[in-house]
């Protein structure tokens, strides 16, 4: 089966040899990010900001009004309060004082806010390439937004364009995502990369981190994963090209967030009218916490209510232990749950990539990828770099210049590996089936479901979930319903 052929020694020099590969490669590696003092002053004032904030969620169908009277009266305020979500967000509350709060008759449950490393430090830095003037002169003069198969870097790096058939539909007369917005909870974006300029709504686009206010990409993940979404095609293709970009940065530099800030992201995005909401980013919470129940919950009403309101949700579903040894969700024995990958109404995705570029290793599944199901629904490419595995094997994705000074200029891309690249593949195949056919988002999530190509006899397979999305077969999917 493709998933064995990857040894779990492998697995285990997985970092080492992507050092080995910066080192020797001519495609230099990226430059150190912000100064370490910025960062840890940042990271500090957002702790101690969340270590003052209650999430507090409302009983099923009552109002907020006089729970927010009761959260004065106690002498806190309301940082935010969506009754259509069910949900209030509260500062200044002491430890007695929510207590108290959670007496009151319309209230369900009272959640102490939390820090979460949602993304791995250090998660994207691996190597870069810049396209060179002349090229993005001449792509500029042949290009066309549609067909993107004539980016710079298409031909060489962008097998995940061509493993999932989005550069079929590219040739054929569909929507290619025109009229749908996807909406990136990440850790900002660069609006002034060649590849995004245009490409995003900044009258919609926010951050809900307080230390971090604007929507710039300060990490670099949050750019490399929207760039995977819809781009301009000059250096790099894109899954959905016509399609517009949303940022919600709920992340802050240093890939952490608080939970608050997640939850209220997808809100945000769902009132914003995102057709789909991408997620590539993730923690494991493990049943024995006392507030798992709360925190499942209060994410999962954020979750329902974008649902209902017909937005597609996507997330990453995990790039593994803390080996970077890829975890079955179905069978683990820890008792833990990623979330937001393995919350209901939420399509979760691994990742897959090929060795050394020879065939029929391109749907074995990455390394580090989190697999089983039900855990993982469905794979999509991620790249991957093992022993004996090429540059060619990772991930192509544009750099941002306000995380590395490397970047400055607009024209550079990273090259990395993740489920984090994995998940916008499955959004943008979203948008494209949305915009070709536009129809009920339950349609919608099954037909990048059905869709899938098989990587097993078995559907849903306890290792491969409903196997590796096909936006081809997605848009042939919608046509027959």
């Amino acid at each position: 089966m493709p998933f064995s052929r990857r040894s779990l020694a492998l697995k285990l020099m997985l970092s080492a040899s992507i050092v080995a590969l910066a080192a020797c490669s001519e495609q230099a590696p990226l430059a150190p990010r912000a100064d370490a003092s910025r960062t840890q002053a940042s990271q500090s004032k957002l702790a101690s900001i969340g270590a003052t904030r209650r999430l507090i969620a409302l009983r099923d169908g009552r109002a907020a009004a006089s729970v927010i009277a009761r959260i004065h009266a106690l002498g806190g305020t309301v940082t935010r309060s969506h009754e259509g979500a069910g949900l209030v967000v509260a500062s200044g509350l002491t430890d007695a004082a929510a207590k108290s709060l959670a007496q009151h008759a319309d209230v369900s449950d009272v959640l102490k806010d939390r820090m979460v490393q949602w993304v791995k430090p250090k998660a994207l830095r691996r190597a870069a390439v810049t396209a060179s003037a002349a090229a993005i002169a001449s792509r500029h003069r042949t290009g066309t937004p549609d067909d993107q198969s004539g980016a710079v870097f298409f031909a060489q790096f962008q097998w995940n364009m061509r493993v999932i058939r989005a550069s079929n539909v590219w040739l054929l007369r569909d929507g290619h995502g025109q009229g749908t917005t996807v909406c990136d909870l990440d850790s900002g974006i660069d609006p002034t990369h060649l590849d995004l300029a245009g490409k995003v709504d900044l009258g919609i686009s926010t951050s809900m981190v307080v230390t971090e206010p604007d929507v710039l990409d300060y990490n670099g993940h949050g750019t490399f994963v929207s760039s995977q979404i819809a781009t301009n095609g000059i250096g790099m293709a894109s899954v959905a090209p016509l399609a517009t970009l949303c940022q919600v940065k709920v992340l802050d530099r240093t890939g952490q967030g608080l939970l608050s800030d997640a939850i209220a992201g997808v809100i945000y995005a769902t009132d914003a009218k995102a057709d789909v909401i991408n997620m590539s980013f993730g923690a494991y919470f493990t049943t024995t916490d006392p507030d798992f129940e709360q925190v499942v919950d209060d994410f999962q009403r954020a979750v329902n209510y974008a649902h209902k309101h017909g937005v597609t949700l996507v997330a990453s579903a995990g790039n593994g232990d803390s080996l970077g040894v890829g975890i079955n969700l179905a069978t683990d024995a820890r008792s833990l749950l990623q979330i937001p990958a393995q919350l209901k109404n939420v399509i979760s995705v691994g990742a897959t990539a090929p060795h050394a570029q020879q065939p029929g290793t391109f749907d074995d599944i990455a390394t580090y990828s989190n697999y089983g199901y039900p855990g993982v629904d469905v794979f999509a490419p991620g790249g991957d770099f093992v022993q004996g595995d090429v540059i060619e094997d990772l991930v192509l994705g544009a750099c941002s210049s306000f995380s590395d000074p490397g970047c400055a200029g607009g024209q550079t891309y990273s090259l990395g590996a993740g489920t984090s690249y994995a998940s916008p593949l499955v959004a943008g195949e979203a948008a494209v089936i949305e915009s070709d056919t536009p129809g009920t988002r339950a349609t919608l999530d099954n037909c990048i479901i059905r869709s899938s190509d098989l990587l097993s006899r078995h559907v849903p397979d306890r290792i491969f979930g409903f196997g590796r999305v096909d936006v081809l077969g997605g848009i042939h999917c919608r046509r027959i319903d």
